[in-house]
This record gives structure tokens, C-alpha cells and sequence, in this order.
């Protein structure tokens, strides 16, 4: 009861600071220099040589849409245990069993929600876990980005993107595959011409992408 009370805790602080939003994995490997900034990272999977624009903002704002729309879980007080009267005492204990009962099927309703959410962005399909809360994003192709040919071209989504965003506030957060690491310098190569601040982190091939308030794992270097 108490896990599941404190993970609907965890959700709400999610949805209140979005932007703290990051990549959180046991099969991520550090990469050293990683220095702090007040930036927001915007995120991009190099998988198969291409790249593909990890659009957090869409599942974050359905969560949000999630949360706001379930009722609120009120956790009744137990009665008084030093009562002198014995039947009083049992007629609170049994509205109490009672409210105690509501409250458990409202959190079983949450969680139920909670796990049953999805939502498609444009090249992931995400889907909640709640033990640890986070958002994982399993692409929607196998084969989906753009190739470090494309890339170049001035109306490719990466370039479209870039455009969107600010040095001085935005920042490219690269999750890289074992196969890309050749596009990748492609891709940051761009972006540095741009000016912008980017970090990366490898991540093995069949690993999950997974987001969650635990801290920024992919910092700028």
C-alpha cells in the first residue's frame, strides 16, 4: 500500500517538473567530463546509423493529462484505539474497515491506469512502469531516423529541430548505439556548428530507453 501510495507521489512530482525528465538505465555506461549545466536536454537515439528525435514533451504532457484527470486518494485515519466506549469504538472501526477499502480501490484503480498508459509520438510508442516510475520508449520501426547523408539537407527534421531550440537555454543529449558512432560525430558535428552544448552516453544495442526524475544522466561534455 505504502509503495504504491509513495510511486503516485513520484508521478505527480514528475508532472510538476517536466523538465527534469532524463535517461536512466542500469546498462548505460558513464562517459567521464561530464560537466553541470542549467540547460534542458533534448534527446536523440543513433540507432543503425541514423538518428531519431526522442520526443519527450508528447509523453509527458498525455501523463500530465493522466494525472490530473484521476481523483485523489484520501488514506482514512484509523480510530481512536483509547476510546472508552467499546461500541462506539467498533462503529468507527467498521467505517473505517469501510473507507479503508474505498482507499485501496482507488490506489488499485490508479496503478491500473498507471500501467495501462500509452501513447504514440512520431517514431516511439511510450509506456509507463511503476517500479521504478519511468516513461519507456520502444520505437515504432525498426528501421526509423535519418541517415547522416540526410542529415546534411537543410529541411531534415534534425535540422528542423535545431532550428526550434536555443544555445543558450537547449542542449543535444545523444544516446548512442554500438553501430553509430559514425553518424553520431556526424550529428554532433552539426550541432557544435550550431553552437550548441552536447552530451552523449553508449548504450548497448538491446537496451530500453527509459526516463525518469532520478537525475540527468547524459550531462553535457
Amino acid at each position: 500500500m505504502d509503495i504504491l501510495t509513495n510511486t503516485v507521489g513520484v508521478l505527480m512530482f514528475v508532472s510538476l517538473f517536466i523538465s527534469l525528465v532524463a535517461v536512466q538505465s542500469a546498462t548505460i555506461v558513464r562517459t567521464p567530463l561530464v560537466s553541470k549545466t542549467e540547460k534542458q536536454p533534448h534527446f536523440f537515439e543513433i540507432r543503425g546509423n541514423k538518428v531519431t528525435y526522442i520526443d519527450t514533451k508528447v509523453a509527458q504532457s498525455h501523463i500530465k493529462e493522466l494525472v490530473e484527470s484521476l481523483t485523489v486518494c484520501s488514506k482514512p485515519i484509523p480510530p481512536d484505539s483509547n476510546l472508552s466506549d467499546y461500541d462506539f469504538f467498533y462503529e468507527q472501526l467498521q467505517e473505517y474497515y469501510r473507507w479503508l477499502q474505498e482507499y485501496q480501490d482507488c490506489i488499485t484503480y490508479k496503478a491500473q491506469e498507471f500501467r495501462t498508459f500509452q501513447v504514440r509520438t512520431s517514431h516511439y510508442n511510450v509506456r509507463l512502469e511503476l517500479e521504478p516510475f519511468s516513461e519507456v520508449y520502444e520505437p515504432i520501426e525498426a528501421d526509423v531516423g535519418e541517415s547522416s547523408k540526410e542529415l546534411k539537407q537543410e529541411n531534415s527534421e534534425y535540422k528542423s529541430i535545431l532550428k526550434k531550440l536555443s544555445p543558450q537555454t537547449d542542449y543535444l543529449a545523444f544516446i548512442v548505439r554500438p553501430d553509430s558512432f559514425e553518424t553520431f560525430r556526424q550529428a554532433r558535428e552539426i550541432a557544435w556548428k550550431d553552437k550548441f552544448s552536447v552530451g552523449w552516453e553508449p548504450m548497448k544495442t538491446d537496451a530500453q530507453i527509459r526516463f525518469s526524475s532520478g537525475g540527468r544522466a547524459v550531462g553535457v561534455q
